[in-house]
């Protein structure tokens, strides 16, 4: 409230209405009626809280949805710049509806459950019309998009690297006939008079009227904003100067160090990203995010040869991130490894001489055998399960909101 005593008439205000006192009683009663003063002005107070929907726009939203009064922060690990928090919002119900399957059986949700790190847990998903789809489901939160339109070229979102922005990856997921058999142009009709996408796009946009461009701009910030850093790993590593190859790190185990020592030693080569700074004196290819790790002899997938014809296209497949990747099995294309155990005993003395096998994964001109003890085996898989995030499995603003 604010208290000022008017030059001609002497009379207190509280912000724009008056609470009359003649001035020639003010100073003598000053301490007596300021106890009681307070309470008679009480109607002058001025809300000053900011709704971010009106009443009657959060009523129409409740009805179907299960979201906050004022949205969540989707801002943190997005690329493009000052995302509006709506945008998020609307990524996030489009994310989790089957609207937009051909069936109203599926959403993208469906493939990227939350508690299993936006991943699956068979071999593979489970698309329209109970149709299996060709590979097992990538987990979300290791590689973002840069940019709707233009991506880094370095980046694959699909296991056989054909696109490198989440634009065309959306496109393609919602368009496969396996997946959500639907063209945009068909979401946008069977969405667009919905009320509650009216308000969200309102919000997000300044027009409710849904299209193409707003439907994958909001899916975009949505996946884009999903982000994995709560974990043992980065708490400890902010503790011991990021530098991966620093070593023991105080703050784990000696079994976490000791695996953490052979993933530095064996692993890192090709599983380098999101994983902080690394020595430049190791065998790293920063660019790498593709590569034959010797599953087969011959291949009934042919990976990135499928649309390449060149010989060394054949077998090579997205190199997968680390993060949450106790909480993402089955592992590989085709989901053949059901347990991290199962993966550490494959590339210990399991990987096949491809005529594609990647060079980080070759000795003598052949593949690799890592021999890795089963001490060893153990702590390279404590030190993997440092790279969970708790958090991500059960953050709201990543829920269903259709729950």
């Amino acid at each position: 409230m604010r208290f000022d005593k008017s030059e001609q008439t002497g009379y207190i205000y509280s912000n724009s209405n008056p609470c009359i006192m003649k001035s020639g009683y003010f100073l003598p009663i000053v301490l007596l009626s300021v106890v009681s003063f307070l309470p008679a002005c009480e109607y002058d107070k001025v809300n000053t809280s900011v709704q971010y929907y009106t009443p009657e726009e959060f009523q129409v939203l409740s009805e179907k949805l299960n979201l906050p009064s004022t949205p969540f922060d989707y801002n943190g690990f997005n690329f493009e710049p000052n995302i509006v928090d709506g945008t998020g919002t609307l990524g996030r119900v489009l994310f989790y509806d089957t609207n937009l399957s051909s069936d109203n059986s599926v959403s993208c949700g469906s493939c990227h459950q939350q508690q299993l790190g936006f991943a699956d847990n068979v071999p593979f998903s489970k698309g329209i019309m109970n149709r299996s789809t060709a590979r097992n489901s990538i987990a979300l939160a290791a590689f973002r998009s840069f940019g709707s339109y233009s991506g880094d070229p370095r980046t694959t979102l699909f296991w056989d690297g054909r696109v490198n922005n989440l634009h065309d990856q959306m496109i393609q997921t919602i368009r496969n006939p396996n997946e959500m058999g639907m063209e945009m142009n068909e979401v946008v009709e069977r969405i667009k008079d919905l009320d509650y996408y009216q308000i969200l796009a309102q919000k997000s946009f300044g027009q409710n009227e849904i299209n193409t461009g707003i439907v994958l701009a909001a899916l975009e910030n949505f996946m884009n904003s999903i982000n994995s850093t709560t974990t043992r790993f980065d708490n400890i590593s902010t503790q011991n100067g990021f530098f991966l190859t620093s070593s023991p790190w105080q703050g784990f185990t000696e079994t976490e160090n000791i695996g953490k020592s052979i993933f530095v030693k064996n692993c890192v080569s090709c599983h380098n990203q999101g994983l902080g700074n690394i020595s430049t004196n190791l065998n790293v290819d920063d660019n790498l995010r593709t590569a034959n790790n010797g599953l087969d002899l011959v291949y009934d997938d042919k990976g990135e040869g499928e649309l390449n014809p060149a010989p060394q296209a054949l077998a090579i497949f997205k190199i997968p991130g680390m993060r949450n990747i106790e909480l993402t099995a089955p592992y590989m294309h085709d989901g053949r490894f059901g347990t991290l155990e199962e993966v550490v005993d494959f590339y210990s003395d399991g990987i096949q001489d491809h005529q594609n096998l990647h060079l980080f994964l070759k000795e003598n001109g052949h593949a690799k055998k890592f021999n890795f003890t089963s001490s060893e085996k153990s702590a390279l898989i404590e030190f993997l399960k440092t790279l969970t995030d708790h958090t991500i499995a059960q953050e709201e603003k990543w829920s269903d909101p259709f729950l």
